[in-house]
């Protein structure tokens, strides 16, 4: 089960690294990178196997405990390096510089840690994840963004009381090892979904986002097959989804006259039965009104991206409902033998 759960958290360390060396590095993706890097490690550090065989190999006694703290320390330095990236009050010059004391302080803690002193760690973790959980709570919100950074104050805040758990042993003089809980390695895993939340939600809408309009795009793109640049063989699905919605309002605006048309008609004030009358529309134009521009915009307060998925649907059931009239449609007798 270790080593499961050390794969899925590598897998989205590699999945951030991959994510920051395709865009421009910032603070914060540098910092999402080092912290699940970091938990990747601590993970693979908890395995019991590796923890035997680095044991066996060092010089000295308890070197797997020793890095397995090491790793929590810079997860929890790196965390709070995103949190404080975000903070507006910070100004952008002086970001490189808190970032490089919040480092510098893990690496002190990290020597501390060598000399076997896991207090001043474990008062690190607290106060870090601290900041990491006041600042995610301000960020959370129902979106993809918000979900992820929700995944991401889960899981430090059950390093951040697992840590404490850890300080009320040592002062009850216990011996205590940083990350040796099962709490850090669920609280790994939990991290790990959040960094990645964003990434993985976005490719499956847009999976979903391409079934539910493609017999949509296809009619368009057949009958303007100008709106469509290359073949898109070679771009992400993420993108072909967004090229997607572009194709079907380029070939909107086509047949709709280019903005050569004025129709003036009153739109309805029900957007489904504006959603109808355009899909209604775009299935049969020859025996449709004219419609404008005005009328294959957006309504108001609605994305591109909604709008044309709500058309898709709407261009779906109304050639669901058309079908079974033409199939059961008699034959005439001059067909038959």
């Amino acid at each position: 089960m270790g080593w499961v759960i050390a794969l899925v958290v590598w897998i989205a360390a590699g999945a951030r690294t991959g994510r920051v060396a395709a865009r421009q590095p910032t603070p914060l993706r540098i910092a999402m990178v080092i912290a699940v890097s970091s938990a990747a490690c601590a993970s693979t550090f908890a395995v019991p196997d590796v923890a035997e065989r680095l044991d066996a190999l060092a010089s000295t006694a308890g070197l797997s405990e020793t890095l397995l703290e090491l790793a929590w320390t810079l997860f929890a330095a790196a965390s709070a390096v995103g949190a404080v990236s975000v903070w507006p009050i910070l100004p952008r010059r002086a970001l490189r510089a808190v970032a490089t004391v919040i480092y510098t302080v893990a690496v002190l803690i990290g020597i501390a840690l060598t000399s076997g002193h896991p207090v001043p760690a474990l008062v690190f973790i607290v106060l870090a994840l601290a900041s990491v959980v006041v600042t995610g709570i301000w960020h959370v919100a129902w979106t993809p963004l918000g979900r992820g950074i929700a995944l991401v104050v889960v899981g430090s805040a059950i390093v951040l009381v697992a840590a404490v758990a850890g300080l009320v042993r040592e002062a009850a003089g216990q011996t205590w090892i940083v990350g040796s809980s099962a709490a850090y390695t669920s609280a790994a895993v939990v991290v790990s979904a959040g960094t990645v939340w964003v990434l993985v939600e976005t490719w499956l809408r847009a999976r979903r986002d391409l079934r539910r309009m493609s017999d949509l795009h296809a009619v368009l793109v057949t009958r303007f097959p100008e709106v469509v640049e290359g073949d898109g063989t070679g771009s992400t699905t993420v993108l072909r989804a967004s090229d997607s919605i572009a194709h079907v309002m380029d070939a909107l605006y086509l047949q709709s006259g280019a903005g050569m048309l004025e129709t003036r008609q009153n739109l309805p004030a029900s957007t489904s039965e504006h959603t109808r009358i355009v899909a209604r529309w775009i299935d049969d134009p020859a025996n449709s009104e004219v419609l404008d521009t005005e009328w294959i915009a957006p309504p108001q307060g609605m994305s591109p991206r909604r709008w044309v998925l709500q058309l898709a649907d709407a261009h779906a059931e109304l050639r669901k409902t058309a079908r079974p009239a033409s199939v059961t449609e008699p034959a005439s007798k001059e067909s038959v033998p």
